[in-house]
């Protein structure tokens, strides 16, 4: 009867902690080298990268966009933002959309459709991804030089270049401390905002780490090569979602909390997929 008993909680427990991702849509004729997506809570809607190609590749300087797209995968405006060069990370702050490019962070008035601003980021190698604190600071990562920037009272300054942190990517605030994810020794990392002391949260995969989405007391983490994970604060990792083997990307992707779901760009793939999380 005891093994009984111990067997039944053990069901019990796997039926509680069991949880799937299932594919619910995907656009794959729109977006040119779809990097990052990221959620408009006040409008509802979607907003995705192009990156299409690097500059230093051939391609032209100032031809690509920002499209916008509905959560249920329908293209809502292809030239949403026009006139950016290879633009990667976003993040929204007080109803501005930040948009990193390769010259610098452009400043979107989503209210009044307008681009406000742009802050050049001089000798920058490769700038990616961008996030910004509640007091409205903005932190870039280089993933070239092993630095963070910092944007304050539109001054551009290197806050924090360290071994600690060789070839960053995915950056996300987290209260007092910036959440980063370190492809120099593949973990997922995170640094005081006071001290910049870098303290180690978990090793993962093979691989680059790409996007960073807080969820509760954890975090959603892409690796580009096609993984998602859940990355709980303890270290402890549970693989999500693997389109490794089809050779499908996991670029800096959204999840829509109220929704339970997952938007996901595929860079090299051209599509931006949206997958149902039951959980």
């Amino acid at each position: 009867m005891k093994k009984l008993i111990l067997l039944a909680l053990s069901l019990l427990s796997f039926q509680l902690s069991f949880s799937q991702i299932t594919k619910i849509w995907e656009i794959d004729t729109v977006c040119k080298g779809a990097e990052c997506v990221v959620y408009d809570k006040s409008r509802s809607c979607l907003y995705v990268s192009d990156f299409n190609e690097y500059p230093g590749d051939g391609s032209t300087y100032d031809e690509d966009c920002i499209t916008k797209i509905s959560t249920d995968g329908k293209v809502l405006e292809k030239n949403f933002i026009q006139h950016l060069t290879s633009p990667t990370g976003m993040c929204i702050y007080k109803d501005r959309l930040y948009i990193v490019e390769r010259f610098g962070v452009v400043v979107f008035d989503l209210a009044l459709r307008t681009i406000k601003t742009r802050y050049r980021i001089l000798n920058g190698g490769f700038i990616n991804d961008i996030c910004i604190d509640s007091s409205g600071t903005i932190y870039v990562t280089d993933s070239d030089s092993s630095t963070v920037y910092k944007i304050k009272n539109g001054k551009v300054e290197r806050w924090l270049k360290s071994t600690d942190i060789a070839f960053p990517n995915g950056i996300i605030v987290d209260g007092d401390n910036l959440i980063i994810g370190v492809n120099g020794d593949n973990y997922l990392k995170s640094i005081s905002i006071s001290d910049k002391k870098v303290t180690k949260i978990a090793a993962m995969d093979t691989g680059n780490i790409d996007g960073i989405v807080k969820h509760g007391n954890d975090y959603f983490v892409s690796l580009y090569t096609g993984n998602l994970y859940l990355v709980q604060k303890d270290g402890k990792i549970t693989e999500l979602l693997n389109t490794r083997k089809d050779k499908i990307n996991c670029a800096d992707f959204e999840y829509v909390e109220d929704l339970n779901l997952f938007v996901i760009p595929a860079l090299e793939n051209n599509k931006v997929t949206g997958y149902k999380y039951i959980h």
